[in-house]
């Protein structure tokens, strides 16, 4: 072990299985003000990666397109551990949060099987950032400000450089959530109590209010309470993959289905040749990350009862 660690230690840093700050080499900066700042911005991540004690490397641009991808770097890279989903504790389930408790968040953003690291990245951010918003105005103090995040732990996007990328570093500040098997933990939520949205164009088939016994509807989000009696109602909102929409199993776990009006809501009437109903939200119009954003800032700002 120690002549492995010794080989290690002479070969270049880029080459070393360590972690590692790589600053291209302040010379080779292009431009006057931008050069500049630049320098600063180096000397100021150089600073944090001392206090740290993470070793730094000036290296060319080369280098650094090789150790990105040859992604965007504006000139930095950090190479560190790979991060993983946290497993759901609970015992498997989520417990609805008593009156007062701030250590259960209660908001989710559920998210069945989605595999685009942009999208995921995206929501991320935008889960981080109304997270944020909520433990302001609701004094709610969790991981993720106030929004619980919880994704299934095979058919997702995985943590990665292009998902940090596109949540702008909130991948690195939420805690993260992972579950075997998400309708079965949606449906000890509903038994508990919490309100599950599923977001789709239109109501499944063949589902029935638990509570009255009528056929499902599909909510416009403009008719969706967000609080009641004065506090956040505990909600789930699931979003389903990119295109395939909320699977079966996982939109018989919900106790309703909220849409976003538009184009593509216009018609709600089942396909004639299978009697099918796409859950996919507004693929005309709006992505899922755009979708989770708008229907997030809704929940937490919406009409109150």
């Amino acid at each position: 072990e120690v002549e492995i660690e010794e080989k290690q230690r002479s070969r270049k840093p880029e080459a070393q299985f360590a972690p590692y700050l790589f600053i291209q080499d302040q010379e080779k900066f292009h431009g006057g003000s931008r050069k500049a700042e630049k320098a600063k911005a180096a000397e100021d991540l150089i600073a944090l990666a001392t206090e740290r004690g993470v070793p730094v490397a000036k290296v060319d641009k080369g280098v650094l397109n090789t150790l990105s991808g040859n992604r965007p770097h504006q000139g930095f890279a950090l190479r560190c551990g790979s991060l993983f989903f946290e497993p759901l504790q609970f015992g498997g389930g989520i417990p609805l949060p008593a009156a007062g408790d701030t250590t259960i968040p209660h908001l989710w953003l559920v998210l069945d099987e989605v595999v685009d690291p942009q999208n995921f990245g995206a929501l991320l951010r935008s889960a981080y950032f109304l997270g944020k918003q909520q433990q302001v105005t609701d004094d709610i103090e969790d991981g993720n400000g106030g929004i619980g995040i919880l994704v299934c732990a095979k058919n997702s996007a995985p943590p990665s450089p292009v998902v940090s990328a596109s949540s702008a570093g909130a991948l690195e500040l939420c805690q993260i959530h992972s579950t075997s098997n998400l309708p079965r933990t949606l449906g000890s939520a509903k038994e508990v109590g919490w309100r599950i949205l599923g977001a789709a164009a239109k109501a499944p088939p063949g589902m029935v209010d638990d509570k009255t016994g009528e056929p499902t509807t599909c909510l416009d989000l403009e008719q969706v309470l967000s609080h009641e009696n004065g506090k956040l109602t505990p909600t789930m909102l699931v979003l389903g993959s990119e295109g395939h929409g909320l699977r079966t199993l996982v939109a018989k776990a919900c106790t309703g289905f909220v849409r976003i009006p538009g184009s593509s809501t216009m018609d709600d009437d089942m396909d004639e040749e299978d009697g099918s109903s796409s859950t996919s939200v507004g693929v005309d119009s709006l992505n899922v990350s755009v979708t989770g954003g708008i229907m997030l800032w809704h929940l937490i700002n919406g009409m109150k009862e």
